[in-house]
């Protein structure tokens, strides 16, 4: 009984100087959301385009106003924590 409390404690002393130390890092953004939103490449002489041009254009801005209101959201939920 005596030999099984002793290699008990052995075995315990081990695992009571492995204490984790955590150091809680500063959260941060990815630097992706601080950048500003980008403005798509609009058709130089509207009058003078193409359908496919124009509707490549109206393709491009609607990407564009998606991916900074996607960046907005992401940012806000950063910031709020969830």
């Amino acid at each position: 009984m005596a030999a099984r409390a002793l290699a008990a404690l052995l075995c315990a002393i081990p695992l009571g100087a492995c204490t984790t130390s955590f150091i809680a890092a500063p959260r941060t953004p990815d630097a992706a959301l601080l950048e500003p939103c980008v403005d798509p490449v609009l058709i130089d002489n509207p009058d003078t385009a193409t359908d496919n041009d124009i509707a490549g254009e109206r393709i491009r801005v609607a990407e564009a106003y998606l991916a900074c209101k996607q960046k907005q959201k992401d940012l806000a939920r950063f910031v709020v924590g969830k």
